[in-house]
């Protein structure tokens, strides 16, 4: 997360006064009374200034208390964002563990159809390391990656906690038995209606992820952060993290007061190299035992002040000079009426009065311009004191704002973007690509096209009602329950009925919506079986004809009515014809006129390009919708998919 605040600017804004300073030259006694007049004059600005002296070193010392609890405050925001990152990725792994306990496949199909449903899903996650199911005394009985011999995770402490408590459980830091890798697992019971754990889920994750996703958060110069488990290991280390993972953390002092502070705080400690340093923590996500922890330099927190006082020493210094001079030189009754109103004003500045200004009396003597210099420095100060403590409050509080958001958004959109497929699919005689353009950051546009076998492939385009992150996860929600259901059912009307009543609990609560096409094509038979619910109709452009055909069937929402049924339609294919997916934000783009592209404009496009390769045609196609559109900004989604027959 990442806030981009200097650690003692906040310091800045907390200057309660102005404070002066004097030396005082010590001098041979001289017996008369002019040199005595002026000995005296001395000692009154002495008198005067020494408490100045003393207010400075008090504010100074009470600017660092200041500082200290500031820099402590931006260390627990900082700390915020970067648990806010991680608990993303870990309410992600939460959700998918949910979503596969809820696959009857893991239980019922087998060995082997349990190992291909993981193999598949860990392809389609590529963050993690494995995915894999263990009955309840621990042994893993299905598992993505291949299993050399039979294993037993009981004794982890990840798995042990799950079936105790039925609840989603976070695992140490550890080297995988499947795997051989470091990583950190995740684990989940699936329970019968009796409350007995039948299996548990379990995900394992590579230790990568937790670094490059806190590498994204900037901190503060000097600064470091770890993430480490209920041991001390570490997990996660910036900056240098390489070397780090693994290893229990060197500072015993702070491992100690993380073992007190559960719930997180803020405390000082040396660091292993010997570096005092402000320490802030709080929990990874609550309730697990995984503790974020961020080390902010005690010396480049205070930098600042102890600039500032160097500077306000100097300062006082040379005002103490001129003050010296005026009353060495100025040994007379206008001099002291000049003294005295100095002082006055001096009084109420060291009351906290940043208002005060001295009395000018006595033409252009040294401290009439001694006066007009600080009345000058005081509504410097004052004014500057002003704008500082207003800007840093706006930019402090709008650059946690950004950082926040930014790292939601960039975290959401790098797991969107990874479930929709890269490249074009080529089997069997088809061709088959896609591309998605959310209006926002993340969207509630889908598509995805899957090999069936070696003779068929299986398409899927859907658009959930709304944008930004909700409708985002009710897609992957959605998406997962599709590769789920095409493993099992055998026609498009069967697997949309089937994501229908799985998925309807999640829409009615959301009170939201979704709108699916989906579609499998033969390469054996030549025939393309779709079922709609209330998609857009595809487009059929045959390649002896010079229009498209609407391909539309009868079917409601998903989310609408739980035990929904979909009419299948088929249509056989031949070489040269092409299909074309899309969803609503296509045909409903408008321009400055508030004309809509339409399905029309759409038609005469594909078939103007029915020559180029399926991506050359999306590009085309979104090129024209861009030129259309114009400058307008857009509100919704863009998604289509084209399938070429190209034999």
């Amino acid at each position: 997360m990442a806030t981009t605040s200097n650690d003692a600017a906040p310091a800045e804004g907390k200057r309660d006064a102005i404070d002066l300073a004097v030396t005082v030259h010590q001098m041979e006694p001289v017996p008369t009374p002019f040199v005595s007049l002026r000995l005296r004059l001395l000692g009154l600005v002495a008198l005067v200034l020494v408490p100045w002296l003393a207010l400075v070193m008090y504010t100074q010392a009470d600017e660092r208390k200041v500082a200290i609890a500031h820099v402590n405050a931006d260390a627990m925001r900082l700390i915020r964002i970067a648990t806010s990152n991680q608990a993303a990725h870990i309410e992600a792994a939460r959700e998918l563990l949910t979503a596969f306990g809820r696959l009857p496949q893991l239980r019922t199909k087998g060995r082997a159809a349990c190992q291909a449903l993981l193999a598949d899903m860990l392809t389609a996650y590529p963050l993690y390391l494995n995915f894999g199911l263990a009955e309840p005394d621990g042994d893993v009985s299905c598992s993505a990656r291949a299993v050399r011999g039979s294993v037993n995770i009981a004794d982890r402490p990840y798995f042990a906690q799950a079936v105790q408590t039925r609840r989603f459980a976070i695992g140490d830091y550890q080297i995988g038995r499947v795997t051989q890798l470091p990583q950190i697992n995740y684990a989940y019971p699936m329970v019968d209606n009796a409350g007995k754990v039948e299996a548990v889920v379990f995900a394992a994750q590579s230790l990568s992820w937790l670094t490059m996703a806190l590498s994204n958060v900037q901190f503060p110069d000097g600064a470091i952060l770890v993430v480490t488990d209920r041991n001390g290991t570490v997990i996660a280390r910036l900056p240098d993290a390489e070397g780090w993972i693994g290893r229990i953390l060197p500072e015993p002092s702070v491992l100690a007061t993380l073992s007190m502070q559960k719930d997180g705080g803020v405390f000082e400690a040396t660091d292993a190299q010997g570096v005092d340093r402000l320490w802030a923590h709080a929990p990874l996500i609550a309730g697990f035992d995984l503790h974020a922890t961020i080390g902010v330099s005690r010396s480049v927190a205070l930098a600042d002040i102890n600039r500032r006082l160097v500077r306000n020493l100097l300062a006082l210094g040379l005002v103490t000079l001129v003050a010296l001079g005026a009353a060495w030189f100025g040994a007379n009754f206008f001099i002291l009426r000049q003294v005295d109103a100095l002082v006055a004003a001096t009084g109420k500045l060291a009351s906290g009065d940043l208002g005060a200004r001295a009395r000018l009396v006595g033409g252009r003597s040294e401290l009439a311009l001694l006066a007009g210099a600080f009345n000058s420095m005081g509504a410097t100060l004052e004014a500057r004191d002003r704008d500082l403590r207003i800007a840093e409050e706006r930019t402090r509080v709008a650059e946690i704002e950004l950082a926040v958001t930014r790292a939601h958004m960039d975290i959401a959109r790098q797991i969107q973007r990874s479930l929709l497929p890269e490249d074009p699919l080529t089997l069997a005689g088809v061709r088959v690509a896609g591309r998605c353009i959310p209006a926002v950051e993340v969207g509630g546009d889908y598509f995805g096209y899957f090999p069936r076998g070696i003779n068929g492939v299986d398409s899927f385009v859907g658009d959930v009602s709304g944008h930004g992150v909700g409708a985002a996860l009710l897609m992957a929600e959605a998406r997962t329950l599709f590769l789920s259901e095409r493993q099992i059912a055998q026609s498009a009307a069967r697997i949309l009925s089937a994501v229908n009543k799985l998925l309807y609990e999640d829409l009615d609560r959301a009170r939201s919506f979704m709108s699916a096409f989906c579609a499998t094509f033969d390469a054996a038979t030549r025939e393309l079986s779709y079922a709609n619910a209330g998609h857009p109709p595809a487009l059929l452009l045959r390649a002896d004809e010079s229009s498209c055909t609407l391909l539309d069937a009868d079917g409601i929402l998903l989310g609408i009515r739980k035990d929904a049924e979909f009419s299948e339609v088929k249509v056989p294919l031949r070489a040269g014809d092409i299909v074309v997916f899309y969803t609503d934000g296509i045909t409903e783009t408008q321009n400055d006129a508030d004309a809509l592209f339409g399905i029309d404009r759409l038609a005469r496009a594909v078939v103007t390009r029915r020559q180029q390769e399926p991506e050359m045609l999306i590009a085309s196609v979104l090129a024209e919708l861009s030129e259309f559109g114009g400058v307008r900004q857009r509100d919704d989604d863009l998604t289509i998919v084209v399938m070429k027959l190209t034999a």
